[in-house]
């Protein structure tokens, strides 16, 4: 039930802030920008409720791929609400994040857990955290730069722009894009750094198909970003690199642990 009121806070939310960008009148448009941020505030509070009685309800207990989703949707939609909040003109694009971030968060309640947790320490909190958190930019720059190109397309046909109106210009788009891939680059870097250290057997914790797909993903966001900075990389080419390194991480993660809970069942922590 919880979880229901969270999908609707986030969509109503989104929905206000949305609305926000269509409306010519400042006053209005701020209202309601202001109504929505007050939506989005309560659906994150609740959303949080959500996650700790869930997580309480087994801490000794492997997180569930559905729990996991919904952690990084949560930090999702923190960064969309602080950006919609510093800037008005990315209320659109916030208010499509805030609606991924209730769709996962609906589903926290449907991933029962099935493994033991072998130790409870920080370091692996700290790791957790690291890798939740470089998710949630990177997943942020996927959907900016599927943002970019549809708008860059409207515009290369000369198209009404339709509902991509309530999108931002191609370069405040094309900025965000690179700004949330830099600071998603660092912390994916401390997060593998954080895992060579603390793991102590990276095989016998089946982590192999996961370190190496991460690896890759690195390596595609380390050439993109050096790319941008040495040949100015932008449009279709960062496009093309930026969701394969995507792709990569998410087959890294939900990809081989699928495949290892579900199949395999057995279970990397």
């Amino acid at each position: 039930m919880l979880s229901v009121i969270v999908l609707a806070c986030y969509l109503a939310c989104a929905a206000w802030l949305a609305s926000s960008v269509y409306r010519a009148e400042r006053t209005t448009a701020r209202g309601q920008r202001v109504a929505g941020l007050t939506l989005g505030v309560i659906a994150l509070v609740t959303h949080a409720v959500l996650l700790w009685y869930s997580l309480l309800a087994n801490p000794q207990e492997a997180l569930s791929i559905a729990e996991t989703a919904s952690i990084i949707g949560w930090l999702i939609a923190l960064i969309a609400l602080g950006l919609s909040w510093r800037r008005p003109r990315f209320a659109g694009i916030g208010a499509v994040l805030l609606a991924i971030a209730g769709v996962v968060a609906a589903m926290t309640d449907e991933g029962a857990r099935t493994f033991a947790l072998k130790e409870h320490n920080w370091e692996l909190a700290a790791h957790i955290i690291l890798s939740t958190t470089a998710y949630a930019l990177l997943t942020i720059a996927a959907a900016l730069v599927i943002a970019l190109m549809l708008l860059d397309k409207r515009l290369r046909r000369r198209e009404p722009l339709g509902w991509l109106s309530i999108l931002p210009s191609v370069e405040a788009l094309e900025s965000a894009t690179f700004q949330a891939l830099g600071a998603g680059f660092a912390i994916l870097t401390l997060a593998l750094f954080s895992g060579f250290i603390f793991v102590e057997d990276l095989f016998a914790q089946d982590l192999s198909r996961k370190t190496i797909l991460s690896c890759l993903a690195w390596i595609v966001f380390a050439i993109l970003l050096f790319g941008r900075w040495r040949f100015g990389w932008r449009g279709r080419t960062a496009a093309r690199w930026t969701l394969s390194g995507f792709s990569l991480l998410v087959l890294a993660y939900f990809g081989s642990r699928i495949v290892l809970e579900s199949i395999l069942g057995r279970h990397w922590g």
